[in-house]
């Protein structure tokens, strides 16, 4: 019971208020949207290390994860160099040897490295001081890493694109996938990165992806997934086409079930290069896959420029994935990629372009298939940025999926801040569950993620049908639908008002 006046005392006769309601508190604010890049890196990092070599004990080296033998690859990786100081180069078995301890966790990326000189090597003298460089790709190389610029991105990754020219004009001139990647969805507009790189040891490229995928099933802040993958894909068994269905398919299935389990997300993919529509058209493609949160982006295969070759270069339909997740990262909540227009890119090769006639764009993007293609202006946007589930406006609209799964993360943060479970229901508990809703949805509709919401209504749940630790909240909500389609229609009008005398037509006489 509120004592609201202290009657012990004397207290002149009135009328006393008191406001005993308690503060409702919820969310700050929109929350982020992330994008989550997975992919093929550069595959290691580089470190140098000075330091006296002996015979009778080996010197830890600081990192984890060193490779002490060249690696062939892909990635190909440069055994280590060790030299004196004054440049003599000293050889492996000759001059020093590794031991390499995998005793601890995670395998050969959480593997100690010590380094030990040979008792009668010819070149250096126990007690020397010698210099090491090496390349290493420790445990937290293949775990989520934060970015918010793209020199933290190149640091672990390394650099985007290749430096000097292939022999092959046909080969692939991206170093890092992942770098790429990342570059595009910056220059795109995206402010925050979640990047993750395969591990080779994992097993084939798919495994390499489920399992990134694991490492962020729980990741509340990831919004956005793209996986990139190398330009050109090799297959032992079956078509290129098949196992890009079967990646394109664990990329819906991780967007699904953890959308499910209340981490909302929603997938970009773009086929590699050598994607054979002959195996499998690209609307056959976005038709298996069915979904609200798979946007299949075409084409695949684009034209970027390298300045490193002073080259235009074909890259995959990966970074068109990487481009539309940052665009879209950019806007507002309730903005879809309608007409947006993707940077980074020097148009599409002449083949592409042939092919990509009104009816075959109208073909894919019925389809649920989103085409970059060129407007009028001689910009690559987005023609109509739909998802592949086509049945109805809200799959097929990737601005209401986003609209809902923002709702959703403000109710869930704004709730849970709310700091109302646990407490006893008391005869006021409603009322502070539906105050702190009404500020939720406040919030939305002043953020502009929602037009107008209704009918929003609140009970405890009653015996014997209801449990009565239960309150229910019940309410809709109005999204702003995209503009689409406007219609305009003219006719053709001669009338130019009354003749005059000086405008009449005299009769022309047979």
């Amino acid at each position: 019971m509120i004592t609201i006046v202290d009657f012990t005392r004397y207290v002149p006769p009135g009328v006393y208020v008191e406001d005993t309601s308690n503060p409702v508190v919820t969310t700050g604010g929109l929350p982020a949207s992330v994008i989550c890049l997975i992919g093929p890196a550069l595959g290691y990092q580089t470190a140098s290390e000075t330091f006296q070599i002996h015979a009778s004990t080996g010197v830890v080296l600081d990192n984890r994860g060193i490779f002490t033998t060249a690696q062939t690859g892909p990635p190909a990786i440069a055994a280590p160099v060790v030299r004196k100081l004054d440049g003599t180069l000293l050889a492996a078995n000759t001059d020093y040897t590794f031991t390499v301890n995998t005793s601890g966790s995670g395998g050969l990326a959480g593997a100690v490295t010590t380094i030990q000189r040979i008792s009668n090597s010819p070149n250096v003298a126990d007690g020397d001081t010698v210099t090491i460089a090496y390349a290493y790709a420790d445990t937290t190389y293949y775990s989520p890493q934060a970015h918010n610029d793209f020199d933290t991105v190149v640091a672990v990754y390394g650099l985007p694109m290749v430096t000097t020219v292939p022999l092959d004009p046909n080969s692939s001139q991206v170093a890092s996938p992942l770098s790429l990647a990342a570059r595009v969805a910056i220059e795109n507009g995206a402010t925050a990165l979640l990047t993750v790189a395969t591990n080779p040891t994992d097993g084939d490229l798919r495994v390499q992806f489920q399992k990134a995928y694991e490492k962020i099933v729980t990741n509340y802040a990831t919004t956005l997934i793209v996986p990139v993958f190398p330009d050109d894909l090799t297959v032992s068994t079956g078509t290129v086409a098949a196992s890009v269905q079967q990646l394109a398919q664990d990329l819906k299935l991780h967007c699904e079930s953890t959308s499910l389990a209340g981490y909302a997300r929603v997938g970009f993919f773009g086929t590699p290069r050598n994607y054979s529509e002959t195996d499998l058209s690209q609307e056959a493609l976005a038709g298996s896959l069915n979904s609200k949160r798979t946007v299949l982006m075409y084409p695949h295969n684009l034209n970027m420029f390298n300045s490193a070759t002073n080259q235009v270069t074909e890259v995959s339909g990966s970074y068109l994935a990487a481009a539309a997740a940052g665009r879209l990262s950019s806007l507002p909540t309730a903005q879809g990629l309608t007409k947006q227009a993707m940077s980074s890119f020097q148009g599409l090769p002449t083949p592409i372009k042939q092919i990509m006639t009104k009816a075959y764009k109208d073909l894919l993007s019925g389809s649920g298939v989103a085409v970059a293609e060129i407007d009028r202006l001689n910009r690559l946007s987005i023609r109509h940025g739909v998802a592949t589930n086509m049945s109805a406006l809200n799959t097929r609209e990737i601005s209401l999926t986003r609209i809902a799964d923002t709702l959703y993360a403000l109710v869930q943060f704004g709730m849970e801040a709310a700091d109302l479970i646990g407490q006893p229901i008391d005869a006021e508990m409603t009322t502070r569950v539906k105050g702190a809703m009404s500020a939720i949805l406040e919030q939305a509709r002043t953020s502009e993620v929602i037009v107008d919401y209704t009918d929003l209504k609140v009970r405890q749940q009653t015996p014997p049908g209801g449990d009565p630790s239960v309150i229910e909240v019940k309410f809709a909500y109005r999204p702003a639908v995209p503009l689409n389609y406007i219609v305009v229609q003219f006719a053709l009008n001669l009338t130019t008002g009354e003749l005059t005398d000086d405008q009449a037509i005299e009769p022309v006489l047979a």
